[in-house]
């Protein structure tokens, strides 16, 4: 039923956590934020600098606020005026102070731990987001990174940072979290819900096709070929009789047949209409790039539990994670705890 599957998927970019370090960057080259390394002015003129916050021994100025957030503040400054653009410049500035902070004294304690990030460490973490970002050649990510306004130099910088702190929470966080096998099995016996296997149509389907390149006067008559069949099917003519009659192109031979359809196999506006119909109740005229639908659910099978040996990693995946993230908040605390923060903000 290859005319009725979605076409193409979104690629899903995930950005790297600066504060936690849990994971590698697959971040847009956009996200110039994470390195706080520009030098252009946010509004105009020169920044006049000042020390903001001081952390142990380190200090934070105003201008690494600044260009930590210099996009988005670029944004309030275009899009805001008075009253409102103060509020909100002042407002990011003081979540972007809190963010480095957090990340000045993880690289503190990383320093002390004298954990550092090796140079084929460093490439292969470049190589990784090089890869996840689509630029599949060095001169490729020099110009993403000249778009930013950022240098090859201050880039390294950045990513060695990303490589130490994500060193460092593997060792604090991550080598200190276990999961127990009783903790897996109790999951899955309290959350069976989440573990079905995808829901299933047994349906019939009708499609008046239009090829790529139709003229409006060929896509006029497959409208007005649908809508015949659509009256026939509401004046209580067989479905399977006139999909069998009026169904065009690579699947007319099998229209009207009972199909078995698994979620996510159909176009969306196909699935949504699946999902929401009465049983035995036809559709009204649905429209996707392949044509003009109408279909008749037969039966929506609800998806079988999956055996616990099938999603017991998944499972086990779930509870690490909520496990190493209550550590990491709780190692955090302990930093803060720990630490002499001055705030001049």
């Amino acid at each position: 039923m290859s005319q009725c599957r979605a076409q193409g998927a979104k690629r899903k970019v995930q950005k790297w956590n600066a504060v936690s370090g849990f994971q590698y960057p697959t971040l847009p080259l956009g996200m110039a934020i994470l390195y706080g390394v520009l030098t252009a002015s946010v509004a105009h003129g020169v920044i006049l600098d000042r020390v903001v916050a001081v952390v142990n021994d380190d200090v934070i100025t105003l201008t690494e606020v600044q260009e930590e957030g210099l996009q988005t503040i670029r944004r309030i400054v275009r899009d805001t005026m008075g009253m409102e653009r103060e509020q909100q410049l002042r407002s990011t500035e003081r979540q972007i102070l809190d963010e480095l902070i957090l990340r000045r004294l993880q690289l503190q304690e990383a320093k002390k731990e004298k954990i550092e990030a090796a140079p084929a460490e460093i490439q292969s973490t470049i190589e990784e987001l090089k890869k996840r970002n689509g630029l599949a050649s060095d001169e490729e990510l020099r110009a993403a990174l000249s778009r930013e306004l950022l240098s090859e130099e201050q880039f390294r910088r950045g990513i060695a940072d990303q490589v130490v702190l994500t060193k460092l929470v593997a060792r604090r966080v991550r080598s200190k979290v276990v999961v127990l096998d009783e903790e897996v099995q109790q999951y899955y016996e309290q959350q069976q819900a989440q573990f079905r296997d995808m829901s299933q149509f047994k349906m019939r389907h009708l499609l008046v096709a239009i090829p790529k390149g139709s003229t409006p006067s060929e896509v006029s008559r497959a409208k007005r070929r649908i809508e015949e069949a659509q009256a026939l099917i509401k004046s209580g003519t067989d479905f399977s009789s006139v999909a069998q009659q009026y169904s065009e192109g690579p699947l007319a031979a099998s229209s009207g047949e009972v199909w078995m359809m698994r979620r996510g196999e159909l176009a969306p506006e196909l699935e949504q209409a699946a999902l929401a119909l009465p049983i035995g109740q036809a559709s009204d005229i649905i429209t996707t790039p392949a044509g003009f639908h109408i279909i008749v659910v037969e039966e929506r099978v609800p998806g079988r539990v999956l055996p616990f040996d099938q999603v017991k990693e998944q499972i086990r995946t779930i509870l690490f994670d909520r496990k190493a993230e209550a550590t990491f908040k709780e190692w955090i605390e302990g930093l803060k705890t720990k630490a002499n923060v001055e705030m001049k903000l």
